[in-house]
């Protein structure tokens, strides 16, 4: 697979969590807030497939945090870090894609954690395993991408990876606020 489809494909990929984790997302806060009745989803197909019963479980909230706020903070995250990295430092792709590929592969660990919850529920999320998914794929492609990205014509300084580290995480950050703030 060329560079170039392999970097589109993880855009794709990470875009898809972003939208699957958004949704879930704001599923879960309209749930919590009572703007929607439990079970009218359009990821609630019968009695054992339904993503408001799953969101519903404390198993929703592995950390306090919805899960699926976590994830989308993740993802959005992962998405900025890859767009900015690649247009602000061009020449310095490989460590861009070697840094994603470190917390993708942290988050594939987690979620076996978070699989491990979702599969003693007596109910399914069809939407939930989409982003364990969605996450070994990233980390797949990431891989492929920076084995066919060459060496670095330059490097990233600290400085410059702790300010899209900053922005990112400060993102996932403003989220979790916003969340709590929201409740």
């Amino acid at each position: 697979m060329p560079k170039d489809t392999a970097s589109g494909l993880l855009k794709l990929v990470l875009l898809l969590a972003v939208f699957n984790t958004a949704y879930l997302s704001w599923r879960y806060l309209a749930l919590e807030s009572g703007f929607a009745v439990r079970g009218s989803g359009f990821c609630s197909l019968t009695e054992f497939v339904d993503c408001d019963e799953v969101l519903s479980t404390p198993q929703a909230r592995a950390f306090y945090v919805p899960n699926a706020l976590l994830g989308f903070g993740f993802f959005f995250g992962c998405f900025i870090w890859l767009l900015a990295g690649f247009r602000f430092f061009p020449n310095s792709r490989r460590t861009i894609l070697l840094i994603l590929g470190f917390w993708l592969l942290i988050a594939s660990g987690l979620t076996l954690y978070f699989f491990w919850l979702l599969v003693r529920l007596p109910n399914l999320c069809p939407l939930c395993p989409w982003n364990h998914l969605l996450t070994y794929c990233a980390l797949l492609l990431t891989v492929s991408a920076y084995r066919k990205t060459p060496e670095n014509t330059e490097s990233m300084t600290v400085s410059s990876i702790a300010a899209l580290a900053a922005v990112c995480i400060g993102q996932f950050a403003a989220w979790l606020f916003l969340w709590q703030f929201l409740r």
